[in-house]
């Protein structure tokens, strides 16, 4: 009987074993997996700093009109797009009639499009600009799946009431049939934003989406400021 007790404690003993080994193991996965991503936003980081010097020293080559770029810098992959805030909609100053067309664009019904647009209207003349784009969302009837579907297209830097085309993305070019720019743009603006995803050597990667705002120095660096971040 004796036998049979210590016999069935060693069981147990080795199914604790067993599952704390299991754990550690998790937790040791775990962690690395979150040192490697770590690793990969900070390359993330730090290729927000190269795109924004590649853009004061080559714009001709890297330009803020929706392009893709890659590049290599030790063993992290870095794929990029610059965008000018001037190519989108801004939603202090844009058109409301091309905001309502956007919106139909975009999957809203005539009716929502027209109601979204008023409400922007009546914003606007109370005489308070929104000072983020999730301001969005409390001053119209808005859903967050929507705004994050025409997240990509608007701005509260472009400054004027119709995208730039020769910033714009093909879906703002489309929706509002802008005319096409007789050059490719050599003015993008101050405010950028970049899209960056990087790519470590062993597959792991991050990606970020900064809105910036570059102001020029003497060196060909440049010094910049974040205006809004955000991990994809």
């Amino acid at each position: 009987m004796a036998l049979i007790v210590v016999l069935w404690l060693l069981v147990a003993l080795s199914l604790v074993a067993t599952r704390l080994v299991a754990t550690q193991r998790a937790v040791v996965r775990q962690t690395y997996v979150e040192l490697q991503r770590s690793q990969a936003l900070i390359a993330a980081e730090g290729g927000i700093a190269f795109a924004v010097h590649q853009l004061l020293l080559a714009p001709e080559r890297f330009g803020a009109n929706v392009q893709r770029h890659s590049t290599v810098i030790g063993d992290v992959k870095l794929a990029m797009v610059i965008r000018s805030e001037r190519g989108k909609l801004d939603l202090n100053t844009g058109s409301l009639d091309y905001f309502a067309r956007f919106f139909r664009m975009m999957g809203a019904s005539a009716d929502e499009a027209n109601k979204l647009s008023q409400q922007m209207r009546e914003g606007r003349e109370r005489g308070i600009p929104l000072q983020h784009l999730e301001d969005v969302l409390a001053r119209t009837s808005m859903d967050a799946l929507f705004y994050q579907r025409i997240l990509p297209y608007i701005t509260i830097w472009g400054g004027g009431s119709v995208p730039d085309a020769a910033y714009a993305d093909t879906v703002l070019v489309q929706a509002l049939d802008l005319p096409k720019p007789h050059t490719s743009g050599d003015n993008p603006g101050s405010v950028v934003a970049v899209e960056i995803v990087a790519t470590l050597a062993n597959g792991f990667s991050a990606g970020l989406l900064a809105t910036v705002l570059i102001i020029p120095v003497e060196s060909e660096a440049g010094v910049f400021r974040v205006l809004r971040w955000q991990e994809n």
